[in-house]
């Protein structure tokens, strides 16, 4: 009898559990990677950065001395250069003598105002004294001419108190134009107080320029970006050169817009930096950006973050800017603009 060499073969059952198990691990494993990455979003698009400080002059001059060069670490409060005081000295000396004369005429116009008041003080007082005397001749007066019909004063007596009694009208009427004389030219020292003031605002912002002509460290850094020199000019906010902030250091990682809602404020994160990735620096999500711009946004100003999409042809997800603050970087990776990779730990805060 022939043997059928086409005839089914008995299938080997462990060898096919052992497939079944194969790829069901395999299945599993996918499930758990892509449920780690979703729940962990992970961007090889990230850059270390720094806070920056365009480092400049409040006040035009002449560079006299720069005491930092290129690269240099400094500290708060370092002197970072300085401008020749010589016009600002000036500047100085002449708002203070302007102020001094502005004080003796003040000074001046004091003694002048005691003056004009002594003098409408005793113009009143003239007022005062022509108003009694008037009163009085009123009164002697009347007293006279009631006695008159009766025969106890001649008539000459009552004529001469009649004439007293309009001098003394005339006295009061000319004492009352003067005191008003006097008292109109009483003046104030309204306006040179003012002026006094204005002296004072001067030199204080003339000696304020003064003291700006030395420039100092407004936080710890590291210099870069200079290309000026002692002799050059420069006018008041042109940058000097360019002050990184070493107090903080940031990640800036962009992730597609679909896995945001996996990232959270306070997340902990995991940043590796391409110059020594076998270092893990760990970092707290600071911020996620509430906008960006791209080449479909003509109308948007391009002050937002720009960020392209890959291809235009198909409609992609958007990717936006995550912060994350590192904690104790290492001094030697940490440049501003290096190359990083972060994974943010969804709901583990650090």
């Amino acid at each position: 009898m022939e043997t059928n060499t086409y005839a089914k073969k008995p299938i080997n059952a462990v060898g096919l559990i052992i497939f079944v198990l194969a790829v069901a691990t395999a299945v599993f494993m996918t499930w758990i990677y892509m449920r780690q990455a979703h729940e962990n979003p992970y961007s090889e698009d990230a850059v270390i950065g720094a806070n920056l400080v365009n480092v400049s002059s409040t006040v035009p001059g002449r560079i006299t001395e720069i005491n930092v060069r290129e690269n240099d670490r400094v500290k708060k409060g370092d002197l970072l250069f300085s401008i020749d005081p010589k016009p600002l000295n000036l500047i100085v000396e002449q708002t203070a003598a302007d102020l001094q004369m502005a004080e003796a005429t003040m000074e001046a116009q004091r003694r002048a105002l005691k003056a004009e008041t002594q003098n409408a003080l005793i113009a009143d007082n003239q007022v005062v004294r022509a108003r009694t005397n008037l009163d009085l001749a009123e009164s002697t007066l009347k007293r006279l001419e009631a006695l008159s019909p009766k025969g106890y004063v001649t008539k000459q007596q009552v004529d001469d108190a009649r004439t007293l009694r309009n001098d003394a009208r005339i006295s009061l009427t000319q004492a009352v134009q003067q005191a008003d004389a006097a008292n109109a030219l009483v003046g104030t020292l309204d306006s040179s107080e003012a002026l006094v003031r204005a002296r004072q605002a001067a030199l204080a912002l003339a000696q304020h320029n003064l003291d700006n002509s030395k420039t100092y460290a407004p936080h710890d850094g590291l210099v870069v970006g200079l290309l000026n020199s002692s002799g050059q000019i420069i006018i008041s906010g042109q940058s000097v050169f360019t002050l990184i902030d070493t107090s903080e250091w940031f990640a800036s990682a962009t992730f597609p817009e679909t896995e945001l809602d996996n990232i959270r404020i306070g997340d902990c994160a995991s940043v590796r930096i391409l110059a020594n990735n076998n270092m893990v620096v760990k970092g707290k999500v600071d911020s996620i950006g509430w906008g960006v711009s791209s080449e479909d946004m003509i109308n948007i100003p391009r002050n937002l973050p720009f960020i392209p999409k890959n291809l235009n042809w198909v409609r992609i997800a958007q990717r936006f800017p995550v912060r994350i603050k590192l904690i104790d970087p290492p001094a030697e990776l940490t440049r501003a603009g290096a190359s990083a990779v972060v994974t943010v730990h969804n709901g583990n805060p650090c």
